[in-house]
């Protein structure tokens, strides 16, 4: 059996995506932020592999077309208050390397992480209600307030890497 360059950098891409979008959950919790930089990054990333795993145009235009309607949609949830921006460009950038094909496994997993999130949240936040903030971390201590908002950014990580065997970064067997 003989790895070709489309292998390489399917793997690399699936390490590289994966990895981004922990960092991004990550920086989530701790700071209530994912920066523009990091959204360009992992947005870019996905041609710096799309290109010499040997996608087609029409893939590439696919790949394109998802994320920017996913972008569209996740802006407007924000523009509406339900969402955060970062969020909303962190869900576009995904989609983009998810693709249509990953689109539905992407909403429910991140749905279903999101939901056990908030649960979670509102355990903890009770539970330091009760018993005071932690002194430290520090980022423990602002995630846990009452008024905190909730680092969705965990939930698209979780989701966006759970959907990844639906793509076609994924080797199939």
């Amino acid at each position: 059996m003989t790895i070709g360059l489309e292998t390489l950098a399917a793997g690399a891409g699936l390490i590289t995506f994966s990895a981004a979008m922990i960092w991004a959950a990550i920086g989530d919790v701790r700071t209530f932020l994912i920066t523009n930089k990091l959204n360009m990054l992992i947005a870019a990333g996905f041609l710096a592999f799309a290109l010499p795993m040997g996608l087609g145009l029409n893939e590439i235009a696919a790949h394109i077309g998802i994320g920017l309607l996913t972008t569209v949609i996740a802006l407007g949830m924000f523009l509406i208050g339900i969402y955060g921006g970062g969020d909303a460009k962190l869900t576009g950038a995904a989609a983009l390397w998810l693709g249509p094909a990953a689109m539905m496994p992407f909403i429910l997993y991140t749905a279903i992480a999101g939901g056990i999130l908030v649960v979670g949240l509102i355990f903890g936040r009770h539970v330091a209600k009760r018993f005071g903030l932690p002194k430290q971390p520090r980022w423990a201590r602002r995630l846990l307030r009452k008024s905190a908002a909730v680092p969705y950014g965990v939930a698209l990580g979780i989701g966006a890497i759970l959907a990844t065997p639906y793509t076609l970064w994924f080797p199939s067997i």
